[in-house]
């Protein structure tokens, strides 16, 4: 088989693992979600969000304290006797290494395990690391160049991001511009069809769901002079939010001590979810009240801060996970809050559509991703593409913040 022929099928192997592992992976999460809380056996929809809400108190600690042995027992023992795990941006820039399997495999599903239980982080590394795992595997089957290599590899992350979350062209970007740096034809080309196929099979196991059902995404002229404006100041938080994140944890993961205090933290985070029930779970919830018009500004700068501490605190007992819906529900929750502020006093606007926008740029400055944010949150909400110029706007000026602090 000609070397062109082997990578585009390897290609296309790599789009249908990651369209099974996020089936897998998110039947695996749900799960756990409804078996963790006790809610939907009766066969009806219940999110998440509401299912927590429905859950005494003492579950909620329960469960929590439950999930910390889960994070300080779980990633002690692949520390301590596992392979290093390197992380998927490592392996892309030497693709020959590839991955220890059964670590990177055992890696996943404690993330997705640790997520369904409530942990506060987000679930989209481990459908990611997975199909990277696999694809890693395979194109050593096919003896691949390096270059070939790295290429299946970096599409092989976006798959699964794309099958998890139903985004075939924000994933092609993230490939794009989060993984390879590049946008030559092969790539650009290779990153669209692994997308769409893990979309696509993703879709037989999963459904065509819609992430996010927006009450009022409006658009108009003040909304647009808003985002210039909350644009800068979420590009700073973004920024401060990451170097607030990146200095932990603060004892080492293979350190025994790991595991009571990650019992301790997340208990405290199942009694912090008494009165905040929307802050487990990587922050879809939170989300979904913005996004849906369903909390005033308080109870969303509550949840702004409330958040930020859980996630610290998470990552302080040693959890590991993404950070996509956790910076997308910080951004959401600020910029909805801030929106109450601006209906005040300027022209109104849509504060949901506020929400929508704070989301995309927090998530874009935090993860350094701009337009991947920009498509992901049009095909999370299938907001019109008028949106597109609030966006872009706070998005600018997010970035040129960001960059003026040093964070490239």
């Amino acid at each position: 088989m000609k070397e062109t022929h082997k990578l585009w099928a390897a290609l296309i192997i790599t789009g249908i693992i990651g369209g099974i592992v996020g089936i897998v992976l998110t039947e695996i999460m749900h799960t756990i979600q409804h078996l963790a809380y006790g809610y939907g056996s009766d066969g009806l929809y219940v999110s998440f969000r509401e299912g927590v809400s429905q859950a005494s108190p003492a579950r909620r600690i329960g469960v929590m304290a439950f999930c910390g042995a889960v994070v300080g027992l779980g990633w002690w023992l692949l520390k301590r006797y596992g392979r290093p795990q390197p992380s998927i941006k490592a392996v892309v820039k030497n693709p020959l290494a590839g991955f220890p399997f059964f670590e990177t495999v055992s890696h996943a599903l404690l993330q997705i395990i640790t997520v369904g239980l409530g942990s506060p982080l987000g679930r989209e590394v481990a459908p990611r690391e997975m199909t990277a795992a696999f694809a890693s595997v395979g194109v050593n089957r096919f003896g691949l160049s390096e270059d070939d290599t790295r290429l299946v590899i970096a599409c092989a992350s976006g798959a699964g991001l794309a099958a998890v979350y139903n985004v075939p062209l924000a994933s092609t970007l993230f490939i794009l511009e989060a993984m390879l740096g590049l946008w030559t034809q092969q790539a650009v080309a290779a990153a669209l069809l692994t997308s769409v196929i893990a979309t696509a099979v993703a879709r037989i196991g999963l459904g065509d769901v819609q992430q996010y059902h927006p009450a009022n995404l409006s658009i108009n002229t003040s909304l647009l002079w808003f985002s210039v404006i909350i644009g800068p100041v979420l590009g700073a938080t973004a920024v401060f939010f990451q170097r607030t994140a990146q200095k932990f944890p603060f004892i080492k993961r293979d350190n025994i001590k790991i595991i009571p205090l990650a019992v301790c933290m997340f208990a405290l985070i199942g009694a912090i979810a008494v009165w905040f029930p929307e802050i487990l779970g990587n922050g879809k919830a939170g989300n979904q009240l913005t996004f849906g018009g369903l909390t005033g500004w308080q109870h969303s700068l509550e949840l702004t801060s409330v958040k930020w501490l859980v996630v610290l605190m998470a990552l302080v007992a040693g959890a590991y996970d993404g950070l996509i819906t956790p910076s997308m529900m910080l951004g959401s929750t600020i910029a909805f809050a801030a929106a109450a502020a601006w209906n005040t006093f300027f022209p109104a606007m849509s504060s949901e559509s506020a929400a929508v926008v704070g989301a995309a740029v927090f998530l874009g400055v935090s993860l350094k991703m701009p337009l991947t944010a920009i498509a992901f949150i049009l095909e999370l909400t299938y907001a019109p593409v008028a949106l597109l110029m609030p966006l872009c706007a706070g998005m600018a000026g997010a970035v040129c913040v960001a960059k003026k602090m040093g964070f490239k």
